[in-house]
């Protein structure tokens, strides 16, 4: 991919960005600040060219980040993306796994996390790879949107964080015990794709409006407080029913949630701008919020902030208010308040 260095086109970074410590062997840890100047500047250089950070160390190495304003390649245009790249590629059989991750900072002296994404495996470096990333990141209108606040006077900062996994050499002598990799836990993976499959009927009718679902009730108690207790908590009733009737909300909103029960996502038409948009999302996070369901709230927050705006920002607000979600909450006093200083003389 092409890249344009930054420091010759004018840009900036802090002098004092980066910092280390060296946590209990076989782990090195490494923290590196990436602040970009005149992003509107740096905006617009082409899909596949990137700007890099000055080079730091951590565990003996050099490495730089790089960061893709106008997507990493074509079929990602719309997301930003950061990669993390050792400035040489290690000699041939030395390898190094590392675990990183990307943290958008805020403005002021605090520099909160405003955005923040983990690498969830660590990554070969090795003389074949040496570059490792996140293509979609987070998109471009997010980024540059002020419910989010990440640009401050042109200026995007970007804290990475890495962990150098450090495994020493078995040597030939003497015959070590045999390991066999175990992979990382699929038991909940599993377990939904059991329960989509049809092999297990549904035990639970439920009825909203006109329309009829069927679920399982271990899976709605597994995701939601609510019918843990609806369901399991009392003697009688919908305890032992094999039906039960909601009335607190359309069809739509419900078979949003029943799809986040199954598959820990929002369903696609959630999350698109169609005309009724707006009036779903605010549905469906009202509904997280009654089936005491706090990731799906919290989902449907940042959902809710692509329709912040000047006609909405106080009703949104008010929204947050009454179902106690600080996170949105804050994003419309951050929008309300760049609106306020834009429009001042």
């Amino acid at each position: 991919m092409g890249c344009c260095f930054s420091a010759n086109d004018g840009y900036e970074y802090d002098d004092d960005a980066v910092s280390g410590s060296v946590n209990e062997v076989p782990r090195v840890t490494g923290v590196h600040q990436f602040t970009i100047r005149q992003y509107s500047g740096v905006k617009r250089k082409g899909v596949g060219k990137s700007v890099l950070s000055r080079n730091f160390t951590v565990a003996g190495r050099e490495w730089f980040v790089r960061f893709y304003p106008d997507g990493y390649n074509s079929d990602t245009s719309d997301h930003v993306a950061f990669f993390l790249q050792s400035l040489y590629r290690p000699s041939c059989g030395s390898v190094y796994h590392v675990e990183f991750s990307f943290a958008l900072l805020g403005g002021g002296d605090g520099g909160a996390v405003l955005h923040d994404v983990l690498i969830d495996r660590p990554c070969r470096f090795d003389n074949r790879n040496n570059s490792w990333g996140i293509r979609k990141y987070i998109t471009r209108e997010q980024l540059e949107g002020a419910a989010l606040g990440a640009i401050h006077d042109d200026t995007l900062t970007v804290r990475c964080t890495m962990h150098v996994i450090q495994r020493r050499r078995r040597t030939s002598r003497g015959a070590g015990p045999v390991r066999v990799p175990v992979p990382p836990s699929c038991h909940a993976k599993n377990a939904m794709e059991f329960l989509l499959s049809g092999d297990a009927p549904f035990d639970l009718e439920i009825h909203v409006g006109d329309a009829t679902f069927g679920a399982h009730r271990l899976a709605l108690a597994g995701q939601s407080l609510y019918f843990r207790k609806l369901l399991y908590g009392q003697v009688g009733n919908e305890a032992s029913s094999p039906v039960i009737r909601l009335q607190e909300m359309s069809p739509e909103a419900f078979g949003a949630v029943l799809h986040y029960v199954y598959h820990d996502s929002l369903p696609p038409e959630a999350t698109t701008k169609g005309r009724n948009a707006a009036a779903m999302a605010r549905e469906v996070f009202e509904a997280a919020d009654m089936y005491a369901m706090e990731r799906l709230k919290l989902m449907c927050a940042s959902n809710l902030c692509r329709f912040i705006g000047d006609d909405t920002a106080s009703g949104i607000m008010e929204l947050a208010r009454a179902h106690s979600c600080d996170p949105l909450k804050k994003a419309c006093e951050n929008y309300m308040k760049r609106r306020k200083d834009s429009i001042q003389p």
